[in-house]
């Protein structure tokens, strides 16, 4: 006999929604230390061409996933929010 407690299905994309938000936001960071190390160790004769581009395109999907992590933490709350009006209920 299982004692778990079954879970709603609002439960479970609450669930999984603050998990990739905390994955997002571990790589958004990865991402800034990748730029920074890059940035710094490079000297700037070797920043060119691709290698030029690599280091802007990092930076930008730097942006991309962090701005990406914070749409995610708005949709948590909404997701908390409904769970709150499903409970209330």
């Amino acid at each position: 006999m299982s004692t778990e407690t079954p879970t709603s299905p609002i439960d479970e994309a609450c669930s999984r929604t603050d998990e990739v938000q905390r994955e997002l936001e571990v790589a958004s960071a990865e991402l800034g230390l990748t730029h920074r190390a890059l940035d710094r160790h490079l000297p700037p004769t070797q920043r060119t061409g691709d290698v030029a581009w690599a280091i802007a395109q990092n930076e930008v999907l730097e942006r991309k996933v962090q701005q990406a992590a914070e749409d995610l933490s708005q949709v948590c709350e909404l997701l908390e929010q409904v769970r709150a009006e499903v409970r209330a209920d």
